[in-house]
């Protein structure tokens, strides 16, 4: 019993942990994209902005994306 116990707090604090983890690369690509320099749209702003709306900013936020 203990160890099912054991078990069940470990995937809660792996999904939690995981949550956190995407919500922080969320914010950090909103705070990116609204950084990027704009003038002209280039690959960052892109990448930033297409990964606010779609939700894959939670691995792009992560991301640093150079433009050149």
């Amino acid at each position: 019993m203990k160890n099912i116990l054991k078990l069940n707090f470990l995937l809660i604090a792996i999904y939690v942990a995981l949550i956190i983890g995407g919500l922080v690369g969320e914010v950090k690509c909103i705070i990116k994209m609204v950084k990027c320099n704009w003038e002209p749209i280039g690959k960052a702003e892109i990448m930033y902005t297409v990964g606010t709306f779609t939700g894959f900013g939670s691995i792009i936020g992560y991301l640093d994306i150079e433009d050149k």
